[in-house]
């Protein structure tokens, strides 16, 4: 038969209840601002980047604003997309160019009366 040595006790100590308590505390604020935040920049980058094909596309100068909303709309529903209002997307005519900006705010209930607001403010050339 094997001898079983013996072993230090200490060193098999796992973590007690205050670092447990201490770790649940400093994680779960973070994972909830993920959670809530984080649809709304995956919303905002697939806005941008759709609007960005479009331009890159040449398409940009054969459409009209409605046109580009009602594309727009259509592809935000495809992907998804239930909080964007398309009427955010305008037109601008800056120096002979046209100019998209996606320019929008929105407030999330983060917990409690703890409210964040995101603004969005984002020019395509």
């Amino acid at each position: 038969m094997k001898a079983f040595t013996v072993i230090n006790v200490n060193l098999q100590a796992g973590a007690s209840k205050l670092e447990l308590l201490t770790a649940f505390l400093v994680i779960v604020p973070f994972l909830t601002f993920g959670l809530k935040m984080g649809p709304l920049y995956i919303d905002h980058n697939i806005v941008t980047s759709y609007t960005k094909d479009f331009i890159e596309s040449g398409e940009m100068a054969d459409h009209t604003l409605s046109e580009l909303r009602r594309k727009a709309g259509d592809n935000l529903v495809m992907n998804n997309v239930r909080d964007f209002d398309v009427t955010h997307i305008l037109m601008v005519k800056e120096s002979d160019n046209q100019v998209v900006k996606i320019a929008y705010e929105q407030r999330m209930e983060l917990f409690l009366d703890l409210d964040v607001v995101v603004k969005s403010d984002t020019v395509l050339l």
